[in-house]
């Protein structure tokens, strides 16, 4: 922010465990921020978020979202979700596309899981077929255009 000739900042790749409140406070008072975050969450479901490694659990995120809606409400929250996880059951889908259709992500990407060498996940037994994680992905898909479509952003 001190940086002279910087006319705006957009917030890129915040970890939800990293958002504080002073972080929030900055955002919606300091008029270089934008009113945009993207925050990568990967899955809602807590043995999800375990098995990938990813920190905090579905009430701290759920409680980041919460806290910058109220606080910066014309905020536009970004987001990315992995489809298929390995383990991943159709009810834990079901959460991240509850969640999906409640947050109302102004953005979003999601991708079918797929293995990266040398990675734990790569090693982990993978039960859901392409053809069930293709499906899921298009039902998150749908909801999300949906959505995208309702805001005008289509």
């Amino acid at each position: 922010n001190a940086i002279e000739g910087i006319e705006w900042i957009r917030l890129l790749y915040c970890y939800p465990d990293k958002i504080t409140d002073e972080l929030i406070a900055e955002m919606r008072d300091n008029p270089r921020i934008l009113k945009y975050i993207d925050l990568p969450i990967q899955h809602i479901s807590d043995n999800m978020l375990k098995a990938m490694n990813r920190h905090g659990d579905s009430a701290m995120i759920k409680e980041v979202i919460s806290k910058l809606r109220r606080e910066i409400p014309d905020i536009m929250i970004r987001t990315t979700f992995i489809v298929g996880f390995p383990g991943e059951t159709y009810e834990e889908f079901l959460d991240t596309l509850s969640l999906v259709k409640k947050v109302r992500y102004g953005s979003m990407f999601t991708f079918i899981y797929s293995p990266r060498k040398g990675t734990p996940a790569a090693e982990m037994e993978d039960p859901i077929t392409k053809k069930e994680k293709t499906k899921w992905f298009l039902e998150l898909l749908k909801v999300q255009e949906e959505i995208a479509a309702e805001n005008g952003n289509e």
